[in-house]
């Protein structure tokens, strides 16, 4: 799924609580015109928001049809937000115009919780009425604190590549087994076999052309920084959320190593270069990048690249500093708490328990978009069967996808930490001093991060 990069600014915090203060948000009402409702004047009427590109779009239209023909007594109307997502949610927040339900940014999540804005959905994961979800995949910020959600779909991180860059560099294709990634050395020396300039040079060659390069070993994959940092026992926040580890030299090593493969080994594009570099599906194909490290939503255009333009489509499991590991990610769905979701409680839950459900969305998840929610579907054969019997998904994908999202998952921050938005703010441009190699990775998370959210945070965090 395509993920949103805005966070929650202070100023849209306030506005939210002041719109919380001011009364409770309208939403959309009950009963619509027989328009809407497909004949039904009495059906009560629900909308969701949701972003992503026209794949996207078409899916999550598709089901919402499906839905609606089901259920004539619900009738749920989909919107697509352009742009910032979260800013268009403040504003209909401030306005008492918000949405039903929706897919929600996670890093901001926390405080649209704990304001209220965002329905506790904690009383339907303890029942058991939403589904047995993946552990990793339920936002929770505290032990046995409200739920906001949990991801609509899995999402985990893999090696994406082109079978023929591979086979005419004479290069073995990435390990399909944990066990078996490559290490961080491993990598950058196949990054580099796959890696030639215009004139036909690999890197380390004399006459290599660092300003001219025909074909990168691997795209740029900073967006995923903090899997890498879990790999060598790293990382932003530890996994109870009380002690900011970014400072850690495991941490900083990590994100020095990242550096390095744009400015020492030239196999990675560097943000500079990234205007050159097409969409991930046409990259592949023209054979600007070799290999692809991005989330498992890029299968949706991979796979079609695969189906109508003969990509030789590879997967992998990723390379390993100390251990092999992958991150979850997944836009949560949460209900809003609204007059109309409060009136229309029962029907708002039936379409929740609809969307979240992964037999509802095999249309989104065999396109590539989706992975399963739930556990189910990554041990029975049967289940699994249904889901990745397609013509997108690789031969490689059980071993290096579903083997590798049930043993290997280090959960992301998102699902836990509430300060992420926040931290992001001073985090994010921070890093990017490392990515545009202006400062070293220590310079940067010891001299502009630290003491930046030190001043934010107090004593909150060691």
């Amino acid at each position: 799924m395509t993920k949103s990069k805005s966070y929650l600014a202070i100023s849209l915090v306030l506005i939210l609580i002041a719109g919380l203060l001011s009364g409770c948000f309208g939403g959309s009402s009950s009963a619509g015109t027989d328009e809407e409702s497909g004949g039904n004047s009495d059906a009560v009427q629900l909308k969701f928001t949701y972003w992503g590109g026209p794949l996207e779009k078409d899916s999550i239209e598709a089901l919402l049809k499906a839905f609606n023909e089901s259920h004539p007594n619900i009738q749920v109307k989909g919107q697509q937000v352009q742009g910032s997502y979260i800013e268009k949610m403040t504003t209909m927040a401030s306005s008492k115009t918000l949405p039903d339900i929706g897919y929600f940014p996670e890093g901001s999540l926390r405080p649209w919780l704990e304001s209220g804005a965002i329905k506790d959905l904690k009383p339907l994961f303890d029942s058991g009425e939403i589904g047995n979800k993946l552990k990793y995949s339920i936002f929770q910020y505290e032990e046995n604190g409200p739920i906001a959600g949990s991801s609509v779909a899995n999402e985990v991180t893999n090696i994406y590549y082109n079978k023929d860059l591979f086979d005419e560099a004479g290069v073995e294709y990435p390990p399909t087994k944990a066990e078996d990634a490559w290490t961080w050395d491993e990598f950058v020396e196949v990054a580099k076999k796959l890696t030639v300039d215009r004139n036909g040079k690999h890197p380390d060659e004399d006459g290599f052309d660092s300003k001219n390069i025909k074909t990168y070993g691997v795209n740029n994959f900073t967006y995923h920084y903090e899997t890498i940092l879990f790999s060598n026992d790293g990382g932003v926040v530890s996994e109870d959320g009380k002690d900011i580890i970014l400072d850690e030299p495991e941490t900083i090593e990590a994100l020095q190593k990242m550096q390095d493969l744009m400015y020492v080994h030239h196999v990675m594009p560097t943000p500079a270069n990234l205007s050159t570099i097409p969409n991930v599906d046409t990259a592949l194909l023209t054979k600007r990048v070799a290999m692809n490290i991005d989330g498992h939503w890029a299968l949706q255009e991979l796979g079609k690249a695969k189906k109508e333009k003969n990509l030789k489509l590879g997967i992998g499991v990723l390379p390993k500093m100390k251990k092999a590991v992958t991150t979850s990610y997944g836009t949560p769905i949460v209900v809003f708490n609204n007059d109309n979701t409060k009136e229309n409680w029962d029907e708002t839950k039936e379409f929740l328990k609809f969307i979240m459900n992964p037999k509802n969305s095999l249309p989104l998840i065999n396109g590539g978009l989706w992975m399963p929610n739930e556990e189910s579907w990554y041990t029975d054969p049967e289940l699994i069967k249904e889901w990745t019997d397609t013509e997108i998904h690789p031969e490689e994908f059980k071993e290096a996808v579903i083997d590798w999202a049930i043993t290997n998952v280090r959960q992301n921050p998102n699902y836990y930490w509430g300060d992420r938005s926040e931290a992001s703010q001073i985090i994010t441009p921070g890093l990017d001093q490392i990515w545009t190699n202006k400062k070293s990775a220590e310079e940067v998370v010891n001299d502009v991060i630290m003491p930046k959210l030190k001043q934010k945070f107090g004593d909150k965090y060691q």
